[in-house]
């Protein structure tokens, strides 16, 4: 019984550990719902206000409508999940579409908020996106 009882305590530890959470797809988090810039920094200067009132809706089949309360823009996004990037291409003489308008690595992704950076190892852009 002695030579049992540390089995089972391992055993029960064992059980109890939890497997992390695996990162949910980018697509099935940005084609559900409407979507605001909640942090634009360029060059660790906060531009987020330049985005206040922006409303962005990422499509299943890859496309973005991008709304500013007047005017509306398209556009397409991808991923590439082995890459671990997103890219977001929007036509507009916007320059606050402009600046957004690249490449993007993957920082952090959740159901309501994702953050991406221009540059993995020396990031000088972020963008996040949070969920309305």
């Amino acid at each position: 019984m002695k030579k049992l009882l540390p089995f089972l305590l391992l055993m029960a530890l064992c059980g109890s550990c939890r497997k992390p959470q695996d990162t949910p797809p980018l697509q099935s988090i940005l084609t559900d719902g409407v979507w605001r810039i909640s942090l634009y920094k360029q060059n660790n200067s906060n531009n987020t206000f330049l985005y206040t009132g922006w409303q962005f809706r990422f499509n299943a089949d890859k496309t973005v409508d991008v709304s500013n309360g007047t005017q509306t823009f398209a556009g397409t996004w991808n991923e590439d999940p082995r890459a671990d990037n997103f890219e977001i291409k929007i036509t507009s003489t916007e320059q606050e579409l402009s600046d957004i308008s690249h490449l993007w690595f993957n920082k952090l992704l959740t159901y309501r908020q994702v953050l991406f950076q221009n540059n993995k190892t020396n990031p000088t852009k972020e963008l996040q996106f949070t969920k309305l």
